[in-house]
Order: structure tokens, then C-alpha cells, then sequence
């Protein structure tokens, strides 16, 4: 829920639905950029553990509700078996919801790939008036 204070700071005619949907391109764009180029092995528990840090990490930004990370276990290729075997993580293995809310208006908003486009699309998936 806003505070109001940092309103005075964006035109007076922006509503609360263009707003959200400023604020949930912010998150997705971090989320995004944070992991790419993220070093990571095959490791479950290194993948649970990424997932589980950039997940609290975004939460701490104002007004998120939610976020869920999943990174693609099949496309992650190395094991460590030597010092110099991991990989690193790009758009083909990052899948990603968030759910925000801002005052009356709560978007949910993914990040994943799109085999078809061959790229990874961050899209609104689903807007929703609380009133």
C-alpha cells in the first residue's frame, strides 16, 4: 500500500493502474538482471538457494506481494567436478511470477522463456481491480 509521500514525485495524472504497472516492470527488470550472469552448478541446492535469495531480495521492494522463482534445473550444466566447471544463468533458464500490489490495483507479472519468440518475455499476465 502506498504512503502517498513519493506520489509528489510522479504527474498528477498517472492512476494507480499505470503506476502498477510502472512498478511491476521495475521488479521484473531487477529480478531479471540480477540473475543473468549469476555463476550456479547443476547443485540443488545452490539452485534452491538462488531461488530463495533473489526471491527475498525483491520481496524487500515497496509493494510486492509476492515472487516466485524457478530456475530450469534441465538447462543448468555443470557439476564442480572441477574448479572451473559451472555455469551461468541466461533468460533460457529463468522463470519468474510476481504479484504486486498497489493501492486498489494488484498485477500479477512473469519473466519466462518463450521457446517460440526465442527469448525471454517479461508480460503482464493478469490485472485486477481490488474494489
Amino acid at each position: 500500500m502506498s504512503n502517498g509521500k513519493e506520489n509528489a514525485y510522479f504527474s498528477y495524472d498517472i492512476n494507480d493502474r499505470e503506476r502498477a504497472c510502472f512498478e511491476i516492470g521495475i521488479k521484473l527488470g531487477a529480478l531479471y538482471h540480477i540473475l543473468c550472469g549469476l555463476p550456479i552448478s547443476s547443485n540443488p541446492i545452490i539452485i534452491e538457494s538462488i531461488e530463495k535469495g533473489i526471491e527475498a531480495s525483491i520481496s524487500c521492494q515497496p509493494y510486492v506481494k509476492s515472487v516466485k522463482i524457478n530456475i530450469n534445473r534441465d538447462k543448468i550444466q555443470g557439476n564442480k567436478t572441477t574448479e572451473f566447471e559451472y555455469d551461468e544463468l541466461s533468460g533460457i533458464s529463468i522463470a519468474a511470477t510476481v504479484v504486486l500490489e498497489f493501492n486498489s490495483v494488484e498485477i500479477t507479472a512473469k519473466v519466462e522463456w518463450i521457446e517460440e519468440l526465442k527469448y525471454p518475455l517479461m508480460f503482464i499476465e493478469k490485472i485486477r481491480n481490488k474494489n
